[in-house]
């Protein structure tokens, strides 16, 4: 079946800058293909001589990208991310869409500290998240299942919708993320009460660790690890309901 989802600017020109996975280049080939209106976008997007603010339409016209950059400017090189600048403005309309503020962005990106560890990184990037940043995210299983065998590949771990159902939640999309050179994978959920929560995966070679909790940027976070992954369950549920979803998580990806 189709999928009649749009996909948004930011993912069309990560296509059009080759920084997607061979899953998600399939998905919008075919969407360009079989959508005139994914294809118009696309064209418009990669036409050279297009202003940049045309490009975006009203969006770029919310999104505070001069000051995003004039604030990026005063990072030391290390902590600013390899964007280009197509991907850069992209990001800054969506952040204007999800209601996002510039400070905020500024904010995660400067007091972050390489030795906080993953789960500290993770804690920053999800503590901008909003519900609208995921209620307009397709639905589509066939996407789903794409998304989810390329992370699950990337991480040396299957993940199937079974596998990765938490109780309460609606499953929205899965993608890997880039720590210090480490894949995570981020898999996002919308839940009705309590807005997102993000079950996060990445290899581990500390052996295996019980359930353990903590609380970062306001959020609960619960965690373990196998022999060969670490997970990570974060969320603003309370801790006990992030405690059952983690457990459910546990027995279905490990067996």
């Amino acid at each position: 079946m189709t999928d009649t989802h749009l996909p948004s600017d930011e993912l069309l020109v990560a296509y059009l800058d080759g920084e997607l996975d061979a899953d998600q280049r399939q998905l919008i080939a075919e969407q360009v293909r079989t959508q005139p209106a994914v294809a118009a976008r696309l064209e418009a997007l990669q036409c050279a001589d297009m202003p940049y603010k045309a490009a975006f339409d009203s969006l770029l016209e919310q999104a505070p990208t001069e000051r995003l950059q004039a604030m990026l400017n005063t990072l030391p090189p290390a902590a600013i991310p390899a964007l280009s600048r197509r991907r850069f403005l992209a990001i800054a309309a969506s952040f204007a869409v999800a209601g996002i503020a510039a400070d905020r962005l500024f904010m995660a990106l400067s007091h972050a500290e390489p030795d906080q560890g993953w789960r500290a990184s993770v804690a920053q990037y999800m503590a901008l998240y909003t519900p609208q940043t995921l209620e307009n995210l397709s639905t589509d299983q066939a996407a789903h299942l794409a998304q989810l065998s390329s992370v699950g590949a990337q991480l040396g771990l299957p993940l199937s919708p079974e596998s990765v159902d938490l109780p309460g939640a609606e499953f929205r999309r899965a993608q890997i993320l880039d720590y210090d050179g480490v894949l995570i994978g981020q898999l996002t959920y919308l839940d009705p009460r309590h807005g997102p929560l993000a079950l996060c995966i990445t290899a581990n070679k500390k052996g295996p660790a019980t359930l353990a909790t903590e609380q970062r940027r306001g959020m609960n976070v619960v965690y373990w690890s196998s022999v060969s992954h670490g997970f990570m369950l974060i969320g603003r549920n309370p801790v006990e309901d992030l405690q059952i979803m983690a457990r459910s998580a546990e027995k279905t990806l490990l067996g």
